[in-house]
């Protein structure tokens, strides 16, 4: 009898046993079905919200392609002016390249004018002809550094205007 008794405790103890590993089997399935159904959430809102963004990407970022444009449209300068309102640090480095921007324009101008006068005035004057030309080639030269230091300057203004369009400071 204490054989037998034993046999139905040690059977018993296998079903409970076996009874315990598939609730535990049947809660790790559930805890994995829902871990996937999360991820999968997760995924399609990160989906939505990268769609989003690139959409905003598209309509409100400024780009710098033969002048500035938005959303494929070309704008003025007194609308960048406007629309950089919007970001301090991207106005502050519009005005610098506002600053700058002007001799970039005008310095060309001026040694175009001097190289000119010189090739002129070397036929009566070559000493006179030849540094009239070579302050021209320089004059020439700072316009364009200006012109690099300017352009220097807008990029920064339109990448920080699109920082601060696309992630705002709360």
């Amino acid at each position: 009898m204490g054989q037998c008794f034993n046999e139905m405790v040690n059977k018993k103890c296998i079903i409970s046993s076996n009874r315990l590993l598939t609730k535990i089997k049947t809660q790790r399935m559930k805890l994995l079905l829902l871990l996937i159904i999360i991820l999968f959430c997760t995924s399609v809102s990160a989906q939505v919200n990268l769609d989003s963004m690139k959409q905003q990407y598209n309509t409100k970022t400024m780009r710098i392609s033969n002048g500035i444009a938005i959303n494929g449209y070309r704008i003025g300068k007194t609308e960048v002016q406007n629309l950089m309102v919007i970001s301090p640090e991207a106005n502050s480095y519009y005005k610098l390249y506002l600053k700058n921007n002007k001799p970039a324009m005008i310095l060309p101008f001026i040694g175009l004018a001097a190289s000119i006068s010189g090739l002129i005035v070397q036929k009566n004057n070559r000493s006179s002809g030849l540094i009239l030309l070579i302050s021209g080639s320089v004059v020439n030269a700072v316009g364009s550094v200006f012109k690099v230091i300017a352009n220097h300057h807008l990029q920064n203004a339109v990448w920080t205007y699109n920082r601060d369009i696309l992630f705002p400071v709360k």
